[in-house]
């Protein structure tokens, strides 16, 4: 089964950090996102951890206590992700048709040839 991506609501409270910044950060090309149905942004988890695991490797000394005392109250505020309730009924129907469009399609298609043949 593949992995869960993260919401934008899912992310914003996993870091700590505003949707208005995770969207900006995006855009400018800093966290790696995932856009569905040309609207919707979804990011892996592990390429957050990455991209904080580089963004802290870079900050030194003092800042470095900093991050690492935000981190526990992140960590603190922090849910399990994996709690499905989470995701919004529209975010898991936008999903679902997402993923599952070909097959829709198809069985469309199939049971208006099947209508075709019988009254043919």
């Amino acid at each position: 089964m593949p992995e869960k991506l993260l919401t934008l609501q899912e992310l914003s409270e996993y870091l700590g950090v505003k949707q208005e910044k995770i969207t900006a950060l995006v855009d400018e090309g800093v966290i790696s996102a995932y856009r569905i149905g040309g609207e919707l942004l979804r990011f892996r988890k592990d390429q957050i951890d990455a991209t904080r695991t580089e963004i802290e490797s870079r900050v030194t000394g003092a800042d470095k206590i900093a991050v690492s005392e935000a981190r526990k109250k992140v960590k603190e505020r922090a849910q399990p992700l994996s709690d499905r309730s989470r995701s919004t009924f529209r975010d898991r129907i936008a999903d679902f048709f997402y993923f599952n469009d070909f097959y829709i399609v198809s069985a469309v298609l199939i049971i208006a040839l099947l209508i075709v043949i019988v009254r043919g």
